[in-house]
């Protein structure tokens, strides 16, 4: 997870310093400063912007809140999401299955929340009625396998806004058929 961290940091560092500092060269000289003056400005500060952002400062309001990164307990998280969609699902069941019964992860765990609760909902309208979402949790190498499972449908539709939160967790979310028919999508967390 450490290495994946450093990774994405040199990267945004790297693809925000670049652009940066083309731009203030193009901009200083475009004002007439000589290329001896507007490139070190330029360079120092497009690499103080893109430290910022590598570090995950934000250029906000103080006041604005920021994600909430900590420990939790996977089983407790996806007993929340199931029991919230309940009144939004018709004639569809949903089942909790976590093994070990205290597996852990780490991240913002309401971001995490919203991602899941969408997963249910889409999964609960492609379901027929009477039919079943089972949320499987289980231990996988790198951290906690989560699947959403259900009876039919289209696999990939709408998941966008759950793959954007679920990458912010340094995750990654995919979606493939289940057998024999139905739809699993798949959400690899780090561990804790």
């Amino acid at each position: 997870m450490q290495r994946v961290r450093s990774n994405t940091r040199l990267g945004t560092l790297i693809v925000t310093t670049v652009p940066v500092a083309a731009l203030g060269v193009v901009v200083g000289m475009g004002l007439g400063a000589p290329l001896v003056v507007c490139g070190p400005v330029a360079r120092e500060l497009a690499v103080g912007l893109g430290a910022l952002l590598a570090a995950g400062v934000t250029l906000t309001p103080e006041h604005a809140p920021g994600p909430q990164v900590r420990t939790f307990g996977v089983r407790a998280l996806l007993a929340r999401a199931a029991h919230e969609t309940r009144p939004a699902l018709v004639d569809v069941d949903v089942r909790v299955d976590v093994a070990p019964t205290r597996l852990r992860s780490v991240g913002d765990p309401e971001c995490l929340h919203r991602a899941l609760t969408d997963l249910i909902v889409h999964a609960a309208r492609r379901s027929p009625p009477g039919g079943i979402v089972t949320l499987a949790a289980r231990s996988a190498p790198h951290g906690v396998r989560v699947e959403v499972v259900e009876g039919r449908g289209d696999c990939g539709a709408n998941l966008a806004q759950a793959r954007r939160i679920v990458g912010r967790h340094g995750g990654e979310l995919r979606a493939e058929r289940a057998r024999p028919f139905g739809c699993r999508v798949v959400v690899e967390l780090p561990g804790s």
